[in-house]
């Protein structure tokens, strides 16, 4: 299928590992994933959601508040490194 083969070269032009790594380098303080994605450099926090999401997973951060976004004018969570 074409749309599971474009995610996948997307996946690995992207060097998730390389971006999980730079999250955990940048989070200092505690942050939302817009936050994060500005601090790397990221137009869109969607660049960085799904390795927040890993990151969740491996017990290396942990969604710790909430936060309101401007953009999307919703409550967002905040991440911290634990």
């Amino acid at each position: 299928m074409i749309t599971q083969e474009t995610r996948l070269e997307s996946y690995i032009i992207t060097n998730p590992k390389s971006i999980r790594d730079n999250i955990l380098n940048i989070l200092d303080r505690p942050m939302t994933a817009r936050q994060i994605a500005d601090k790397l450099g990221y137009s869109h926090p969607i660049i960085v959601r799904p390795r927040i999401t890993e990151l969740m997973k491996q017990g290396k951060i942990k969604a710790t508040d909430k936060a309101y976004d401007e953009v999307t004018q919703r409550n967002v969570a905040v991440f911290t490194r634990i």
